[in-house]
């Protein structure tokens, strides 16, 4: 009788199979990197877009920038860019003619994160347009600028 100790050294070595490679990837992998590369395409043309869109925002405060470094604007001059950047936003035939109360509820209406209290100084310009704006109307034109609404004036209510 054989001891199990000599059977076991009369036994080959075993043989370990080659190890998997990751290529070529399997048609599951194929379709998840197709879905994931028409997700980011899709995404980085959204950005874009709306980058694009928002160009007309980021001229106008660049604007607010270049009146702040001149000295202090004038309740016309941040009125002018206020309707300048309106025009740029909405139909020429809505808001070139607006004036007034018209006007401040436009913008009021607009961008209600901004707040009104800004408003009462730009009231102001039709009376005395060549005051200097406060450091309040500036910041107020600011947040405008920056959070106004873009839709139709007449769609924001539905």
């Amino acid at each position: 009788m054989m001891d199990t100790a000599s059977l076991l050294e009369q036994l080959a070595p075993l043989r370990e199979p080659p190890s998997v490679g990751w290529w070529p990837l399997a048609p599951g992998w194929w379709l998840a990197l197709i879905i994931t590369s028409l997700l980011i395409g899709l995404l980085c043309r959204a950005l874009l877009l709306r980058w694009r869109k928002n160009r007309y925002r980021r001229l106008a405060l660049a604007q607010v920038t270049v009146l702040r470094e001149l000295g202090k604007p004038s309740l016309e001059q941040v009125n002018r860019l206020l309707k300048a950047t309106a025009l740029r936003t909405w139909p020429d035939d809505t808001v070139a003619a607006m004036h007034g109360s018209e006007w401040l509820h436009l913008l009021c209406e607009s961008a209600p994160k901004a707040g009104d209290s800004w408003m009462s100084s730009l009231e102001a310009v039709y009376r005395t347009p060549g005051e200097p704006a406060t450091d309040e109307l500036l910041q107020g034109a600011v947040e405008w600028i920056r959070c106004h609404d873009a839709r139709e004036i007449g769609k924001r209510h539905d």
